[in-house]
């Protein structure tokens, strides 16, 4: 298995969002959010095959937000998802300020994973909880 960062389709990051709950997005919709992305990391087999991904989005400096962070269903359990966040991670701390923040919305279940690396569940202390407005026509 390789984690690499590197620049992700549309296709590839489409195809991967089937093996999630998600809304199909339109490729072009697609396409545009992954180009405003700050980092992108990747998931391949020795073969090249694309089986896990995840994106960072934000101004890269004082805020990042962790997005689509997805493993394919057949290749869950098998420490990808870790490495995934491990190295956006890395990246995002290369290159972002002392103290800056780096966020994101968890799966239901899955805060204990976000935590062992770092997260902390909101609300907390001084922060309250994250909020979220879904904009629609």
């Amino acid at each position: 298995m390789k984690i690499v960062p590197e620049q992700l389709s549309a296709r590839d990051v489409g195809r991967l969002r089937l093996e999630t709950p998600w809304e199909v997005l339109d490729p072009t919709v697609l396409s545009r959010a992954l180009e405003a992305s700050l980092l992108h990391v990747s998931a391949r087999t020795d073969e090249g095959e694309l089986v896990g991904m995840v994106r960072a989005v934000g101004d890269g400096v004082l805020y990042a937000h962790v997005q689509d962070l997805i493993v394919a269903q057949s290749y869950r359990g098998q420490g990808i998802a870790a490495a995934l966040l491990d190295e956006i991670l890395a990246q995002l701390d290369g290159r972002m300020a002392n103290g800056s923040a780096i966020g994101l919305m968890a799966v239901a279940g899955l805060e204990p994973f976000y935590a062992s690396r770092g997260f902390a569940a909101r609300p907390s202390g001084q922060y309250g909880a994250g909020m979220t407005r879904i904009r629609s026509e």
